[in-house]
């Protein structure tokens, strides 16, 4: 059993992993969609449909396309992009399941292991943290854009 204390604790945590859940969430998507737009740009600059288009240019541009190809790939590799967008959704996936188990508990608070649980949970919530804070970009604006967005979730008010 939880004492009224530890159930506050608790429905903080839940909010701030449903926040974090939506962070990583968003940041999936841009990695993704970074590596995406640039594998696209990749291929098509280096395609023959690229050649074709630039067949009639001058001859700067076959090297300027080419060095631009090669840019994009290297920089994709470089920053690790698949494994950044990867990293990003086990975090999400982490995050999402401790929000999850957090409602469990705040609905079961009076278990006879419901102490035991919060402690678990509170471990798993520092493993993410831990790889959140190695991996992870700390982008306060679009933490703050999904702390608001769960407020209105929630029906809560945040101050400005």
């Amino acid at each position: 059993m939880l004492t009224d204390a530890q159930t506050d604790k608790v429905w903080q945590e839940m909010y701030a992993a449903e926040v974090c859940s939506m962070y990583f969430g968003d940041l999936t998507v841009t990695y993704s969609q970074r590596k995406q737009f640039l594998s696209g740009l990749s291929f098509f600059l280096s395609s023959g449909a690229a050649a074709s288009v630039i067949g009639h240019a001058p001859a700067w541009v076959p090297i300027v396309t080419a060095s631009v190809s090669a840019l994009a790939s290297a920089y994709s590799i470089a920053v690790g992009l698949d494994r950044k967008a990867a990293t990003m959704a086990k975090l999400q996936v982490q995050w999402s399941q401790i929000a999850s188990d957090l409602d469990r508990l705040w609905n079961h608070w009076y278990d006879d292991d419901a102490e035991e649980v919060l402690v678990d949970i509170q471990k798993r919530m520092r493993d993410a943290s831990q790889l959140g804070s190695s991996e992870a970009p700390n982008d306060e604006k679009r933490m703050e854009k999904w702390a608001r967005r769960n407020a209105q979730l929630h029906q809560m008010e945040i101050p400005a």
